[in-house]
């Protein structure tokens, strides 16, 4: 993704909600799941329109775990 937006990347996250749901449940998320934006034209033609991956905490990253490539539930923060 680039610095402020577009990039082949999954773009499109909800950090505000995850925020507000540490700071009024007290529950800190592990990780934030991405799309892809609609609107980023720099997204290859090989990407799946709905591909998901996971935002994870710092220092760990997302790591391909089997099953779908698509999808963030094939991904662990590790």
């Amino acid at each position: 993704m680039s610095h402020c937006r577009g990039g082949p990347a999954t773009d499109a996250y909800d950090a505000l909600a995850a925020i507000v749901d540490w700071a009024e449940q007290g529950k800190a998320p592990d990780r934030i799941i991405a799309t892809v934006s609609a609107k980023n034209d720099d997204v290859p033609p090989d990407w799946s329109k709905t591909r998901t991956r996971p935002l994870c905490v710092w220092p760990t990253v997302a790591r391909y775990v089997g099953a779908d490539p698509e999808k963030a539930d094939s991904f662990a923060c590790q």
